[in-house]
């Protein structure tokens, strides 16, 4: 490749901007793009089971960008020169653990929900500020920055548009190491008043697989936070440094941290574990009236008013305005039948 541009060079013909100064490897990209593609369907259906679609979502999103990062990578493989290969790789392995930073950021409410409000560091507005604001300037100063950077030939425009990038990592990266900070004042909290803990969910956070959980979620994010570090270092020197050009530091620093956290996470699934994030709505109750014994179309209703009760020593038949219902005639049994049964459905004596 090296040949190739100084040839270009003393020619003094243009020379198209080459992003890879060697070629991807075939065979490390492809695995990882199979495997970050074989997780998509997992984090769905682990989704769906366990009725977690927000986090879901997040990780599935990162799963998919981080393949088409990949597929990127293996298209340069053929092609070192190409920009919208590059941009696939640079947009997809740049936003997909952003994506994973939200799923992790979801999470820990279910966390403090567990022990009680009165456990956390910080008031839930300026939580959600924390996961929709900066999130949402994060996502469009690494999408703006990235293809800016490379879509340009402009030194200008491609400093600019890696400013942007670091920016967008410098963000994340504070984001993480806050979000970092505030557990660990909850988790000390926790520790020194653990005689207040809500027992509602005692079955919760006193099992073997919590714990476990607990130390999975921290090394997951730990490792999202060595990735973003490193990423803002390799942009920050430029695609032509020796840090970015190092495919050995981009698997290990990169795609292997962010496939390790996300396996972590999958593992350890939090609706698993904490329970779903969207409990299924409470099942609604049919009326008693429609499992009552249903009375006969053929009976006819005949109102009449309520008498006293003939036991009460005030009762005078002679002035009681008692309706009764006509009978019908003795050779009708049908219709004797009928007000029988009429007769039965109110009984004054048993009402008073």
């Amino acid at each position: 490749m090296a040949s190739f541009v100084d040839n270009c060079t003393a020619t003094g013909s243009r020379c198209p901007r080459v992003f890879l100064a060697h070629e991807p490897s075939l065979a490390g990209n492809a695995i990882f793009l199979v495997l970050f593609a074989a997780l998509v369907p997992v984090a769905f259906g682990l989704g769906l089971k366990y009725r977690s679609p927000f986090f879901a979502t997040a990780i599935t999103t990162g799963l998919a960008l981080e393949a088409v990062g990949y597929i990127g990578r293996v298209l340069l493989h053929s092609d070192t020169a190409d920009r919208n290969f590059f941009v696939l790789f640079l947009v997809g392995t740049v936003l997909g653990p952003t994506f994973v930073c939200v799923a992790v950021f979801l999470v820990m409410p279910r966390i403090v929900a567990i022990y009680g409000d009165n456990f956390r560091s910080w008031r839930p507005i300026w939580y959600r500020f924390l996961f929709y604001v900066v999130t949402t300037v994060v996502v469009m100063l690494e999408l703006a920055g990235g293809i800016i950077a490379v879509m340009r030939d402009g030194t200008d425009d491609i400093n600019t548009g890696i400013r942007l990038l670091v920016a967008g990592l410098a963000i994340q990266l504070v984001a993480l190491v806050a979000f970092v900070g505030h557990a660990m004042l909850f988790a000390i909290a926790v520790r020194t008043r653990h005689h207040i803990l809500d027992t509602k969910f005692v079955r919760i956070y006193s099992k073997r697989p919590y714990k476990a959980f607990i130390a999975a979620f921290s090394l997951a994010t730990l490792l999202l936070i060595i990735r973003t570090a490193y990423r803002i270092i390799a942009i920050a020197e430029g695609f032509n440094s020796s840090i970015a050009q190092s495919e050995t530091l981009m698997f290990a620093l990169d795609g292997l941290t962010v496939l390790l956290a996300v396996l972590l996470l999958l593992v350890w699934f939090p609706g698993r574990i904490l329970g779903p994030s969207s409990p299924r709505p409470a099942p609604r109750r049919k009326s008693k009236i429609q499992h009552s014994a249903k009375i006969p179309r053929s009976i006819q209703l005949i109102p009449y008013e309520l008498p006293s009760t003939q036991s009460s020593p005030s009762f005078d038949k002679s002035k009681s305005k008692i309706k009764y219902p006509a009978m019908a005639h003795p050779a009708n049994r049908s219709q004797q039948r009928e007000a029988s049964l009429q007769r039965n459905l109110v009984d004054s004596d048993t009402l008073w």
